[in-house]
């Protein structure tokens, strides 16, 4: 079986990609207390790992917020106390096989089993496929073999046999009982089964022989009785057991025969299903149908060897195995059949990661409590506007790739179950958490005389008046909210935040010289960080450009300025010519005599002729 599992595992995972880790092993496994299973196990891991190095692993047990190595095949490390000769990793690693058996299960075995696997360059952790084991009451009796018909004077071999029972470990206790034997006797026995050695007389024909099991750690009991049949003068017969066993099932009309013991049989909630137990056997065989530990009300048909189990409108708790027993003095013979009712009325459970982070692919996992495994019962259709660029073949799946984007975020997503036997059909709606870096970081500005925010776009720098007030506005969208800080010159500035998140206000009141420079608004994020920068000029700083920018009054004001310093240079300049030149021309006499010394040195205007002085 475990040789079957790991070439199937090995044929399958060359069609997935050699970047994945990943491992075949069963989701839930039951063992009577005291018996043994194995549990068949494979794993892979990526490509790159791949080498000669050794591969360890490790089989852990976890039990709320407790773990335990149970199993290893690491010399350095030891496994706990209670699983130290009962678990066994029986699966070699170096062949990706990580098959488990355990022995004389116990009832606190009972919990979650997961595989680890490590080597020099790699250790990884397969706990998203864990194995949940469940150790139910030792229900199991022994198996008496009688060898053909017992004659009178006759020895023959009895041997007691435990199904299910450890081939290795600490052996059993068998006791055989019975008016036949001359006391109560042990006998031969190895690990897991006993013989008796035995001469049946006329005497004995009818009387009960017993074989009881007693298993030392756990310990419990379990015992088979059967009735002897001897063949002698006095008694002359000609017997069979029970054989030719079989099972059929009819529904709507209609028969089949389940094919071998232990056959899987699928129903849909509320239909209604008989089975019919046929068997044969010399004398005559007792029937009787059991579901689980329950003896089930059944009818006896008019033909003997035929029993019939009328179950009328079926629930999910009619699920299990289900028995038929047949026995009568010469052994007994059991046929059984797996009943998986699957429900029509539940919704679907939809699996979705916690964090949804936008642009990296996740896996949607749509599942149907209760589902059957056997076969396909039902079919699936993912629906939600953040699917729509998807086509509807991916969609048709209980697994779906999903790459989410911020617009996503708070986006309902469906997935809706169809069962086409019953055409009917059930969903589950579930919305969409996003989580996404600062995106469109922006700057506004709000004056203090006007209504309204002003969005400045691609502006990287603002003009503004010495002594005017403004208040800078920095927005962005993320999920979750960033945190928002306004920087000027390598330093946090105090700033309000908004009743909205990403939202956060910067207060300039009358702002001077000493305010122009660059203002940095910081969107701090888990995702990545975004940032936003406006340099501002206030309108004194001669090395600020002017910019016009939707007719602003700056620009006005400007132009003013420079026209009355224009205008007031032209009017001083004038005003000195015309005063110096009203001086010199004034005659000499004129003048007032304290004047004359300023005017006595010779004043020369345009070309003088020196050759006349």
């Amino acid at each position: 079986m475990d040789l079957l599992l790991l070439l199937l595992s090995l044929l399958w995972r060359g069609t997935i990609s050699q970047n994945e880790y990943g491992i075949h092993v069963q989701e839930t496994v039951t063992v009577q207390e005291g018996l043994c299973v194995s549990i068949p196990c494979s794993f892979y891991y990526p490509q790159q790992y791949k080498n000669k190095n050794t591969v360890r692993g490790y089989w852990y047990y976890y039990n709320f917020l407790k773990s335990s190595l149970a199993a290893t095949n690491d010399p350095q490390e030891s496994v706990h106390s209670w699983a130290r000769g009962r678990f066994h990793l029986t699966g070699d690693p170096q062949m990706d096989n990580c098959s488990l058996r355990i022995t004389r299960a116990q009832k606190n075995d009972y919990g979650s089993y997961s595989f680890w696997v490590k080597k020099e360059n790699m250790a990884y952790s397969y706990t998203d496929k864990a194995v949940s084991i469940q150790v139910d009451d030792l229900t199991q009796k022994p198996e008496v073999h009688i060898p053909g018909i017992l004659k009178s004077g006759h020895q023959v071999n009895l041997t007691c046999t435990v199904p299910g029972a450890c081939r290795e470990g600490t052996p059993m206790t068998f006791f055989w009982t019975g008016t036949a034997l001359s006391s109560n006797r042990f006998a031969s026995l190895d690990l897991h089964s006993s013989q008796l050695l035995f001469t049946p007389q006329p005497q004995d024909h009818a009387t009960s022989l017993t074989c009881q099991v007693t298993f030392k750690n756990p310990s419990v009991t379990t015992k088979t009785t059967v009735q002897l049949r001897v063949f002698s003068h006095r008694y002359p017969f000609t017997a069979d057991p029970p054989w030719n066993m079989k099972i059929i099932s009819r529904a709507n009309g209609t028969g089949q025969v389940l094919p071998g013991n232990t056959s899987s049989l699928v129903v849909l909630e509320g239909e209604s299903l008989t089975l019919v137990c046929y068997t044969h056997s010399e004398p005559q065989a007792t029937l009787s149908w059991t579901h689980g530990n329950q003896i089930l009300h059944s009818t006896q048909a008019p033909n003997p060897g035929v029993l019939h189990l009328e179950l009328a409108k079926l629930g999910i708790e009619d699920s299990g195995e289900y028995t038929c027993q047949a026995w009568n003095s010469l052994g007994h013979h059991n046929y059984s059949v797996r009943l998986c009712v699957q429900s029509l009325t539940q919704k679907p459970e939809v699996h979705i990661p916690e964090i949804l982070e936008s642009g990296r692919q996740v896996t949607l996992t749509c599942l149907v409590p209760g589902a059957c495994k056997e076969g396909k019962h039902f079919t699936y259709l993912w629906t939600g506007t953040a699917l729509s660029s998807q086509g509807s073949a991916l969609l048709n799946t209980s697994r779906l790739l999903f790459t989410p984007q911020s617009q996503d975020d708070g986006t309902n997503i469906t997935c809706q179950v169809t069962f086409p036997k019953a055409r009917v059909s059930t969903q589950r709606t579930v919305q969409l958490k996003v989580t996404y870096p600062p995106q469109n970081v922006t700057i506004s500005v709000s004056w203090a005389n006007k209504t309204g925010p002003e969005l400045l776009g691609n502006t990287s720098s603002l003009q503004v008046l010495e002594g005017e007030s403004l208040t800078l506005v920095c927005t962005t969208e993320s999920n979750p909210p960033a945190r928002l800080m306004w920087t000027y010159r390598n330093t946090i500035l105090p700033s309000s935040e908004a009743s909205d998140p990403g939202v956060l206000h910067l207060e300039l009141s009358k702002v001077g010289p000493k305010d122009r420079g660059e203002y940095t608004c910081q969107a701090q994020h888990p995702l990545g960080p975004q940032q936003h920068s406006l340099r501002l000029c206030v309108q004194t700083c001669s090395c600020c450009p002017v910019f016009e920018e939707n007719g602003s009054w700056p620009l006005i004001f400007t132009l003013l300025r420079g026209a009355l310093m224009g205008v007031s240079f032209l009017l001083t300049y004038g005003l000195t010519w015309l005063y110096y030149t009203c001086q010199v021309n004034q005659p000499l006499d004129t003048m007032d005599k304290s004047e004359m010394d300023f005017y006595s040195a010779p004043v020369f205007y345009g070309i003088q002729d020196m050759s006349k002085t």
